[in-house]
């Protein structure tokens, strides 16, 4: 049987520096506490939950590097293997 659209060939994974990816998230919910924060301050009085978000994308961005780290899933630039 002849397909008249034959599949495109596989993608392989893109290499990635996965450690500057964890490194830039966990910046950009530092960014974010700090915003809610400013807004604290300011007297906006933002839900406290948004700073509990941040907290929590800090603390998991931070075990992601580390266990990236740890399990190897890395070489010594810090790119996907």
């Amino acid at each position: 049987m002849n397909h008249p659209h034959p599949s495109p060939p596989e993608l392989k994974p893109a290499r990635v520096n996965v450690k500057a990816l964890f490194l830039a998230g966990t910046i950009a919910w530092l960014l974010g506490l700090l915003g809610v924060g400013v807004a604290f301050l300011a007297g906006r009085s933002p839900d406290p939950r948004l700073a509990l978000v941040c907290v929590a994308g800090i603390v998991l961005g931070m075990i992601g590097y580390w266990w990236v780290h740890v399990v190897h899933l890395v070489d010594d630039e810090g790119m996907s293997a």
